[in-house]
């Protein structure tokens, strides 16, 4: 079981969280650390209503799913290629096989 669960692992994902350093004139600065790259399996989600999934202003939502981590919370940033996105919500599942499931809305 545990074997099949990791053949669907196909895209490398990083987790970032973000820092607040000052510069030398004490500017806030956003910077990311890394928390951890991750094999997971990324699915696109469908928009809710119709009306929704028409909007210019929808972005596009992704469901990913790897192995169970409690290091990833919601307001991570999660770096996907050449997408950036922002994690919206952070599932543990405990059944077969432990797992966590992420949903992401990409950035502008």
């Amino acid at each position: 079981m545990g074997q099949e669960f990791s053949g669907i692992l196909r895209e490398r994902i990083t987790i970032e969280r973000q820092v607040s350093e000052r510069d030398a004139l004490a500017s806030a600065e956003p910077q990311y650390i890394t928390v951890g790259v991750f094999w997971a399996a990324a699915d696109a989600l469908q928009g809710g209503t119709a009306s929704e999934a028409e909007s210019r202003s929808a972005m596009p939502r992704w469901r990913f799913i790897l192995r169970e981590t409690r290091a990833i919370k919601p307001g991570d940033r999660l770096v996907w290629g050449d997408r950036i996105m922002t994690i919206s919500s952070v599932i543990l599942e405990h059944r077969l096989i432990p797992k966590t499931i992420l949903q992401a809305e990409e950035k502008r």
